[in-house]
């Protein structure tokens, strides 16, 4: 009868979790509210390869795109820095971002890529406004003007560990 017993209590142990995460699912009880991306999930952006911006390389890795005005003054010079040193800090996985920057073509900084509007610029671009895109070119997040590079630092290194490299 013992070993029953304890035979018994291992099967309710080891069967237990599908029945409740079927019962949490099926009633919505114990499912957690938040996010914890630093940046807006919800956009309804397209695709990086629809963009109207000149012809990129073909890289399949992740790209921290952020925009600018047409003339880079001290603002986007100050951005394009925060950016850079955003990018050295993720330390060994920076191999696999590219920084593409949006508006203007002048005084780059290492390891960017930089590119032009064709023709008018979207109703949805603001000037120094940042979006992470997956290697297949789906906004993943986006990020309001002037946000915290910690944030968007925080986030990439999220999403490069929750997605290994092949």
């Amino acid at each position: 009868m013992k070993n029953r017993l304890k035979l018994l209590g291992l099967i309710l142990v080891l069967g237990a979790p599908m029945p409740m995460a079927w019962a949490m699912l099926h009633w919505q009880i114990g499912i957690p509210e938040h996010q914890v991306a630093h940046g807006n999930l919800g956009h309804d952006r397209p695709d990086l390869s629809q963009w109207p911006i000149g012809q990129l390389p073909d890289q399949s890795q992740w790209w921290l795109v952020w925009s600018t005005h047409q003339v880079c003054d001290e603002t986007c010079l100050a951005e394009a820095d925060k950016w850079w040193r955003m990018h050295r800090a993720l330390g060994r996985q920076a191999e696999r971002v590219l920084r593409l920057r949006i508006g203007s073509d002048t005084d780059l900084l290492p390891g960017e890529i930089a590119t032009l509007w064709e023709g008018e610029a979207p109703d949805w671009h603001d000037a120094y406004r940042v979006w992470l895109v997956d290697p297949q070119g789906q906004i993943v997040t986006e990020y309001p003007a002037q946000v915290d590079a910690r944030s968007v630092h925080k986030d990439l290194e999220r999403l490069l560990k929750r997605n290994p490299e092949k």
